[in-house]
């Protein structure tokens, strides 16, 4: 009978350990608008490029839920590649921002498709990983991103190498500028990040 119990209870703890489950008795609810950045750098200077997506639209899974899998997995991200703002204001940066207007197709659509936490620590901030599939200039490739929930704020930060969604050639347009300007060049991977609030409601004490 104790066997009994405790291979029930690990079967339980298994079954929820992919999850990150909200306080005793609360409703989740993604809230807001999803801010999408980008951060490369320059070679050999290693200067910052960064800047952001204005135009991203995203529609949740559910729009509330007991945990993040309900809300995130599922969820699609639609980008216009046209809309990256440069935030540096040094002038070269906006080859960057060249680089994205010139993609063969302009939408970038991602999909979130799995989630994984990590072992909750009392008193420290949630932690995990998203999976995403993204389609960027008509060529699919799997991510993952490292999350941390903090104070009600979700963030997730991820690295893609930009010469594998079939735009080389825009690549080295933008670095042949960069070489002629200032002899540097522009590292091929970029870190992206998205930020979003994350809303609690009906929270009760069991």
């Amino acid at each position: 009978m104790i066997k009994l119990i405790l291979s029930i209870i690990f079967a339980f703890t298994m079954a929820s350990s992919d999850e990150v489950k909200s306080p005793s008795g609360c409703v989740l609810s993604q809230e807001g608008k999803v801010f999408l950045d980008f951060k490369t750098y320059k070679i050999p200077s290693n200067r910052v490029v960064s800047g952001e997506f204005t135009n991203v639209e995203f529609i949740p899974a559910a729009t509330s839920g007991k945990n993040f899998r309900e809300i995130f997995v599922g969820s699609y991200f639609n980008i216009d590649s046209k809309s990256a703002v440069i935030k540096s204001k040094e002038k070269d940066n906006e080859l960057m921002k060249f680089f994205f207007a010139n993609l063969e197709i302009h939408d970038i659509k991602a999909k979130i498709t799995d989630i994984k936490s990590d072992p909750i620590v009392k008193g420290k901030p949630k932690t995990g990983k998203f999976f995403l599939n993204i389609v960027m200039n008509g060529v699919l490739k799997n991510i993952s991103m490292d999350f941390i929930f903090d104070d009600g704020i979700l963030t997730a930060n991820g690295l893609i190498d930009i010469s594998d969604f079939n735009s080389s050639l825009i690549y080295e347009l933008v670095n042949q500028e960069f070489d002629r300007q200032h002899e540097e060049r522009v590292a091929k991977m970029v870190a992206i990040s998205f930020h979003t609030k994350v809303k609690f409601d009906l929270c009760y004490s069991k």
